[in-house]
């Protein structure tokens, strides 16, 4: 029972196909992208998942903790009030998945609200490209991997050819040789005809292409990771490129990180003061890492490395 309910995915059609194979690429970038964060000392009943899940799927980039009957909720917010100088709600609504919500919240008054980014955005939008442009590559490796295979197709003007050419596929199958007659198969049929006509559906030379798609699918994930700081280019240098030019590509990855790390450092200690917590937020031990070398740059300490 158990191998035939994940063995569905051959019964399906190809849009079924589709929306599963992107959603596979979509939660692996989520998983990715929410994990660089740590929340410590925040209530218990707070799912700190769903801080990251909300600031980065919700369009208007941003969430908050409400209270609601003594419980401390989060919610991804939506606009509920009238905007300020600078095109900001004073007033929001806070929603959750089970449909509990909590109107007319002011930021350090009744809840705390956290912003994905300084710009109030979210980062659905570029999960969802790159989501799609792997998706795209995946089916064109797939499409080119059929291709590139050996698939001859013969034809044949009669049925003692067909005859031997079935027994010859059978037992080349099987590594056991195979003995023809001259006329029926390789020379003249019956009727005085060639007796075999060999199409090839495939090119086998074009495998070498396959690289090319893999190599552009290695780019758009480093692209992707170094966008947020995580130098993945680094494992994979250009030979001509500089130490210098690796740690400038390094540096620049980080300006994304550390203005989303210092939204929420201002969402805690906006947490705490209304909540009265001493929670905390920090980079996660693999941003640390990242983060760690980031500094050295800063301070020249990659300048006398090997990269």
């Amino acid at each position: 029972m158990m191998v035939e309910f994940f063995n569905n995915f051959n019964l399906l059609n190809g849009k079924q196909k589709k929306f599963l194979r992107e959603s596979d690429i979509f939660a692996h970038l989520l998983i990715f992208l929410s994990s660089m964060f740590e929340y410590e000392g925040m209530a218990d009943e707070i799912n700190t998942d769903f801080i990251e899940f909300y600031n980065i799927l919700n369009p208007n980039g941003g969430c908050g903790v409400f209270r609601n009957n003594s419980k401390e909720i989060v919610g991804y917010l939506t606009d509920g009030g009238m905007l300020n100088e600078y095109g900001i709600c004073d007033k929001f609504n806070l929603n959750t998945l089970n449909d509990t919500h909590k109107e007319g919240v002011i930021d350090g008054v009744n809840a705390a609200i956290c912003w994905n980014n300084k710009l109030h955005k979210s980062d659905l939008v570029k999960i969802s490209r790159y989501t799609e442009m792997f998706n795209l590559i995946n089916t064109a490796e797939k499409n080119l991997i059929r291709y590139a295979r050996l698939f001859p197709v013969y034809e044949v003007n009669d049925s003692l050819v067909k005859e031997q050419v079935d027994k010859a596929i059978k037992n080349a199958d099987n590594g056991e040789p195979t003995t023809f007659t001259t006329k029926g198969l390789s020379k003249l049929d019956s009727n005085g005809q060639p007796g075999l006509n060999k199409v090839e559906l495939g090119d086998y030379k074009a495998v070498d292409k396959i690289q090319y798609l893999s190599t552009y699918h290695n780019d758009l994930l480093r692209r992707f990771y170094s966008m947020y700081g995580m130098a993945y280019s680094q494992s994979m240098k250009a030979a001509q490129q500089s130490i210098e030019e690796v740690t400038s590509d390094r540096i620049v990855s980080w300006i994304v990180p550390n203005d989303r790390l210092e939204q929420r450092k201002k969402f805690i200690e906006t947490y705490n003061k209304v909540f009265g917590h001493n929670a905390t937020v920090k980079f996660s031990d693999a941003w640390i890492k990242g983060y760690d070398k980031y500094m050295k740059d800063l301070e020249g300490g990659y300048k006398d490395e090997e990269v």
